[in-house]
C-alpha cells in the first residue's frame, strides 16, 4: 500500500471517479467501493489512513459504517461527504466521529484541502499518542525507581537521627533539638509523597482496590470526623457531622474510602481560618448517595478548579496552613473513579469551597 492510502465509499459512481482522479494525481493510493459492506471489507483489509464515507446510501448508512471503522482502525481519520449540507448533519456527523464534512457539490480544491487536512489531523493524533504512551513509560520508570531506590535510603536517614537523638541523650542543645525535629519532619513529608506517588500507581494499575464490599458509609464519615475533630479545635475551627438518618451502604475498599475523607476534610482545616466552620453532610435518592464537605475558608479562585486533581498541583494562598504533597486530591479523585463514583468541587473566593462525594447505591 501507499504511504497514504484514501479509501471513498459512495454510491454515486460519479463521486467516486472524479475524487479517485482527483486524489491520484496528488499522489494518494485511492481505494472506492460503492456501498457500506463493500467500503468495510476493503477497509478492514487495507487499513486505509483516510476515508470519505457517504453519510446517505442504501443499505449499511454513513453512520453506522463510521461506528464500525472507528471501533475497528482506531487510527483511520472519517470524513463524511453528504448533499445534505446543514449545520445539524455537520455536528451529528461530528459527534459519531467525524474529523470534518464536505458538502455535494464541491471542487477538486476542496477535496484536496480537506484530505490534506485530515492527514495532518492523523498524524498529529498518533504523535500525540506516541507521546501520551512515553509519558507512561516514564511515569512507571519513575515509580520503579521510587519504590527501588528512594524509600530504603528515607527510612535509614530517619533511622540515624533517632540514633543521634539516643546518643547525645540530654546533651542535646535546644537549638539542635529543633534542627533534628525539622530534618525528621521533612523526612517524612518525602516518605509521604513516595507513598502517594504509588499508591495512585496502584490504583491506575488496579492493585490497590482488591477488597470491595458492602459497607457502612456512615460509619466511615463518622470515623474521619472523629479523627480530624481535635486537628480542628486546636485550630480553632468547628466541625459539623449531619450524616442523613438510615444512610444507604455502598460497595467499596473501606479503607480507601476513609482516606479520602481525611484527606477532603484534612484541606479544609488548611485554608479555614481560625473560627472558621467545616460542615459534613449526606443525601441520597434511589441509585446515588452524596458526601458533602464544605468549610468557611478561603476559597479557590475559578481559574485553578480545573487543574486541582492533577498530580502535585497545588493552590497556593495566604491561609493555607500547612504545605501538602500536591498528590491528595488526586489519590481521592483515582479513588472514587475506582468506586464508579465522581468528585466534584464548587468555590468562592473569599466563601468557602463544597467538595462533592457521590457513590453509587
Amino acid at each position: 500500500m501507499s504511504k497514504e492510502s484514501i479509501l471513498i465509499i459512495d454510491d454515486e459512481e460519479t463521486i467516486r471517479d472524479g475524487c479517485r482522479q482527483v486524489l491520484q494525481k496528488s499522489g494518494y493510493n485511492v481505494l472506492t467501493a460503492a456501498d457500506g459492506t463493500e467500503g468495510i471489507k476493503i477497509a478492514r483489509e487495507a487499513k486505509p489512513f483516510l476515508a470519505f464515507i457517504d453519510l446517505k446510501m442504501p443499505g449499511i448508512s454513513g453512520t453506522e459504517i463510521m461506528d464500525i471503522l472507528s471501533k475497528d482502525i482506531p487510527d483511520i481519520v472519517l470524513i463524511v461527504i453528504t448533499g445534505y449540507a446543514s449545520i445539524v448533519s455537520a455536528v451529528e456527523s461530528m459527534k459519531k466521529g467525524a474529523y470534518d464534512y464536505l458538502p455535494k457539490p464541491f471542487t477538486p480544491d476542496q477535496l484536496r484541502a480537506v484530505a490534506q487536512r485530515g492527514l495532518e489531523h492523523r498524524g498529529l493524533k498518533i504523535e500525540a499518542r506516541g507521546l501520551k504512551e512515553e509519558k507512561e513509560r516514564m511515569e512507571k520508570n519513575f515509580i520503579t525507581f521510587v519504590s527501588h531506590e528512594m524509600r530504603s535510603p528515607l527510612v535509614a536517614i530517619q533511622q540515624y537521627i533517632e540514633a543521634i537523638r539516643n546518643v547525645m541523650g540530654s546533651e542535646v542543645s535546644k537549638d539542635m533539638s529543633e534542627i533534628l525535629e525539622r530534618c525528621s519532619k521533612r523526612i517524612q513529608n518525602v516518605q509521604d509523597l513516595v507513598e502517594h506517588w504509588l499508591d495512585v500507581s496502584r490504583i491506575e494499575d488496579g492493585t490497590f482496590l482488591k477488597d470491595k464490599k458492602p459497607i457502612d458509609l456512615g460509619s466511615i464519615i463518622n470515623k474521619s470526623v472523629e479523627e480530624l475533630r481535635f486537628l480542628c479545635e486546636r485550630r480553632g475551627l468547628s466541625i459539623e457531622n449531619n450524616i442523613s438518618n438510615n444512610l444507604p451502604n455502598i460497595v467499596g475498599d473501606k479503607e480507601s474510602i476513609l482516606r479520602v475523607l481525611i484527606n477532603i476534610i484534612g484541606n479544609a482545616t488548611k485554608y479555614t481560618p481560625s473560627g472558621g466552620k467545616i460542615s459534613v453532610g449526606t443525601e441520597y435518592d434511589d441509585y446515588y448517595v452524596n458526601v458533602n464537605i464544605s468549610d468557611t475558608g478561603a476559597g479557590i479562585p475559578q481559574e485553578h478548579l480545573p487543574f486541582i486533581f492533577e498530580p502535585f498541583y497545588r493552590v497556593k494562598g495566604k491561609q493555607e496552613r500547612h504545605k501538602g504533597s500536591g498528590l491528595g486530591l488526586t489519590f481521592s479523585k483515582r479513588i472514587m473513579d475506582a468506586h464508579g463514583g465522581t468528585i466534584e468541587v464548587s468555590s468562592r473566593e473569599g466563601k468557602g469551597t463544597t467538595f462533592t462525594l457521590k457513590f453509587p447505591r
